[in-house]
């Protein structure tokens, strides 16, 4: 018997067991949420989608009441996106152009770029994710507690985050498929807090460079009227942006629709196909992202997103006009 208690308490005390059971247990996310907008930090993380490895370094500094955030990659065409408030500009090096958006969806558009990945509102998470921790681990030298959000359906992935000990910032996340395959990660490598004293970071590298500059605020501007709808989004999907603009070489518009349950995004596109041009339908898969299409009365209708095939298709297949 004395054998068999022992065994019991070894079990408790060692294996990995769900913490976060009750509603009350969520208070962990809110206060990992708070932790990206209020922590002042610096770090370098490995973004991997498939099998494409992003170096990325970021800088967050929360100045007043404003968020400042610079991303900066360090791969490839070292693209840089800027951030202050609602405010976003995405720098092109490759191209030389500057791409500025504000307003207070822009966030969304950007699907909460890592470490930021949780909405201020997480209650809609809440009804279709089920939460639970696993084993503490280091990550970047720092202590971990794991926490994972499961999804109660099939139309979104598997969210597993490992959450600083001291700061509940993210440190790093994995997302997988039903398969329980690893669709994106990303893992800090290096992490320091406290370091950011002032604002003189904020001005990006590029900056210097003679650049074109594309207000996208401009183009959301050009007549909004709908020809459209959707009969049947994705449970717990709902519309956080929408925005116009004019196809090229043609006297049309192209509608664009962001829809999100606050970490799952998916893009919805309806344009105007230009006589000969052959429509894409069908499935399409690249890495995380699933691209689904058909075209209908003149238009090509396409979902992109890193969701399951269930959720694109069903979003395009209800769309009517």
């Amino acid at each position: 018997m004395t054998k068999f208690l022992s065994l019991i308490l070894f079990l408790l005390i060692f294996t990995k067991l769900p913490l976060y059971a009750g509603q009350n247990s969520w208070g962990i996310i809110e206060k990992c949420q708070k932790a990206t907008q209020n922590l002042n930090y610096k770090g370098v993380y490995i973004s991997q989608h498939g099998h494409e490895l992003k170096s990325v370094e970021i800088i967050h500094m929360l100045h007043g009441s404003e968020e400042y955030t610079r991303i900066n990659l360090l791969d490839g065409n070292a693209d840089e996106v800027s951030s202050q408030g609602k405010n976003i500009m995405i720098y092109h090096r490759h191209d030389n152009d500057v791409v500025i958006q504000s307003g207070p969806s822009n966030k969304r558009d950007q699907q909460q770029l890592f470490p930021a990945i949780f909405p201020s509102d997480i209650t809609e998470i809440k009804k279709y994710y089920l939460l639970s921790s696993g084993m503490s681990e280091k990550v970047a030298g720092r202590m971990t507690q794991r926490v994972n959000l499961i999804p109660k359906d099939n139309f979104r992935y598997t969210y597993n985050f490992w959450l600083d000990q001291e700061t509940s910032l993210p440190l790093k996340m994995i997302i997988s498929n039903l398969e329980k395959n690893v669709l994106e990660q990303s893992t800090f490598n290096k992490i320091q807090f406290n370091t950011v004293k002032n604002l003189d970071w904020f001005t990006p590298t590029s900056d210097k460079l003679r650049k074109n500059y594309i207000d996208e605020n401009i183009t959301k501007k050009i007549n909004l009227n709908r020809f459209w709808k959707v009969q049947n989004i994705p449970p717990g999907f709902k519309e956080v942006n929408f925005m116009v603009s004019k196809m090229p070489g043609m006297n049309m518009v192209g509608n664009h629709a962001v829809y999100s349950d606050g970490l799952s995004y998916i893009s919805l596109f309806i344009q105007p196909v230009r006589r000969g041009q052959k429509p894409k339908e069908g499935d399409l898969s690249f890495n995380a992202t699933n691209v689904s299409a058909r075209y209908h009365k003149g238009y090509q209708i396409m979902a992109v997103g890193s969701v399951p095939f269930k959720a694109v298709r069903s979003l395009i297949d209800s769309v009517e006009f």
